[in-house]
């Protein structure tokens, strides 16, 4: 239709739908030079946030033009700018129920998939207190699963709760165990569980776009990074997180990372849609934070 050219040839339209592209660009630019993972972490969330903002400023044109198409043809030029004001507005606040939905509700569904939760034991409890105060978390709960597999994650339901499976307890020494409680932990503290939900609601609402899925996994990478970092922090043991990531590498079968990748603190894979780091960049990570403390 008529209303269809006179739309995508306005200029503010034109500049509307540059302004994302030249962002997106801006911020990959800034993730590949920066080093630091919060740096990385913050330009890969903007850059799907921009892009999830481009992706609904096109589709809602077409319904808002067609919606507009009788008032085009008695005022063009009202009509034109009465559709881009009210795609950007729909654009800008479309994608806010979706993910404050997922914020709701991902939790229950991550606690109901780990089966056979139940309370730790005294000795565990009281390290995971501990912990707790640490990292700066004091109102988290720890559940124990009696999944086989070395698992570990966190979610969020009014508190923070931390599970960790009976068979990554008997794996581990304890200093291995609070590191891995206070990777959880620094999660919960860099809020990175909402940010995963959030990242995961778009992902899921736009699946079309290819920029959304590989900013996805490399957002969840860097979290990681990140909550690595902030555990050190916590623990001051940089080496007992590592050595912890090597056990639990050597004790998880391929396989087992693909299908739980949402419960476990390692994942498999070294293409650019996975969502965990290298073990070998989490282990140098570790490792150059080891030689800074000892300075």
């Amino acid at each position: 239709m008529e209303i269809y050219e006179a739309y995508w040839t306005n200029p503010s339209v034109l500049a509307a739908i540059l302004l994302p592209i030249l962002s997106i660009v801006v911020l990959f630019g800034i993730f590949r030079k920066s080093s630091n993972p919060r740096t990385r972490s913050r330009s890969l969330s903007l850059m799907m946030l921009f892009s999830i903002f481009l992706w609904l400023l096109i589709g809602l044109s077409f319904v808002v033009c067609f919606a507009l198409y009788e008032t085009y043809e008695l005022q063009p030029e009202v009509a034109i700018r009465t559709a881009l004001g009210i795609t950007l507005l729909l654009a800008i606040f479309g994608g806010l129920p979706l993910s404050l939905l997922l914020h709701r509700y991902s939790p229950r569904i991550l606690l109901r998939n780990a089966k056979d939760l139940s309370e730790p034991r005294a000795q565990t409890a009281t390290a995971f207190r501990t912990i707790c105060r640490k990292v700066g978390v004091p109102d988290a709960e720890l559940k124990i699963s009696r999944v086989k597999l070395p698992i570990s994650f966190v979610a969020e339901m009014g508190k923070p709760v931390v599970v960790i499976s009976e068979r990554l307890l008997s794996l581990l020494e304890r200093d291995e165990i609070e590191a891995v409680l206070a990777h959880e932990l620094a999660h919960v503290k860099n809020s990175d569980t909402a940010l995963k939900a959030m990242v995961t609601a778009y992902r899921t609402a736009l699946p079309q776009d290819p920029i959304i899925h590989l900013v996805e996994a490399a957002f969840h990478r860097e979290r990681e990074m990140v909550a690595d970092e902030t555990a050190v922090k916590a623990t001051g043991k940089p080496l007992s997180l590592a050595s912890a990531l090597l056990k639990i590498d050597r004790a998880s079968p391929r396989n087992k990372f693909r299908s739980n990748g949402a419960f476990s603190i390692l994942g498999a894979g070294t293409s650019l849609m996975n969502r965990h780091p290298l073990i070998a960049d989490r282990i140098a990570q570790l490792v150059r934070l080891a030689k800074m403390t000892r300075q």
